[in-house]
């Protein structure tokens, strides 16, 4: 059975240039070069809790703390008696993803990662103090913080005012 009138093919529709065109962004999303900051000094350091995490402590220099589109970095230092491991780190808030862009070494110097790439923020138990930052300081909503004055003031509070009570309800997070 033939069709009752002419069908249009994808080359022959027409094109959308209304409202709703205009919300979506095709544009492939990218990152800004990553430069890298200081190395943290134990005065600029504040700290942020995890819960229950055994003997390490975590800190974020304040001083490192920077947001770009969709995107937190900041230098993330981690304690525990004897021990302290640096890095210098960004998450990027929508796709719940993270990526190391250098370590620190003991000289106070930093080491750029090698081929750096974006990975998934894993579930508390395995990844609980990057999982964290990302539902309780830096992207709050799935959105990154405006500023980093606001990250900081997050930080100091103990938890970003606009934090859902559990970013992922399957996980909790025992405070």
């Amino acid at each position: 059975m033939a069709a009752a009138g002419p069908v249009a093919t994808a080359q022959q529709q027409p094109k959308d240039t209304g409202a709703a065109a205009a919300t979506f962004d095709t544009a492939p999303w990218r990152e800004q070069e990553a430069k890298l900051p200081p190395y943290p000094k134990d005065e600029r350091l504040i700290r942020f809790d995890t819960g229950p995490t055994g003997e390490l402590r975590f800190f974020i220099d304040r001083d490192s703390l920077s947001v770009g589109e969709d995107l937190v970095r900041f230098t993330l230092v981690a304690k525990s008696d004897g021990a302290t491991n640096v890095s210098y780190e960004g998450i990027r808030c929508s796709m719940r993803e993270r990526k190391v862009y250098a370590y620190g070494r003991p000289d106070g110097t930093w080491r750029e990662a090698r081929d750096p790439q974006w990975l998934r923020i894993g579930p508390p138990v395995t990844d609980l103090h990057r999982f964290v930052l990302w539902s309780d300081y830096f992207c709050p909503k799935r959105a990154p913080i405006r500023s980093a004055n606001e990250g900081l003031d997050a930080l100091k509070l103990g938890r970003h005012p606009e934090a859902a009570d559990s970013a992922l309800p399957d996980y909790p997070i025992a405070r």
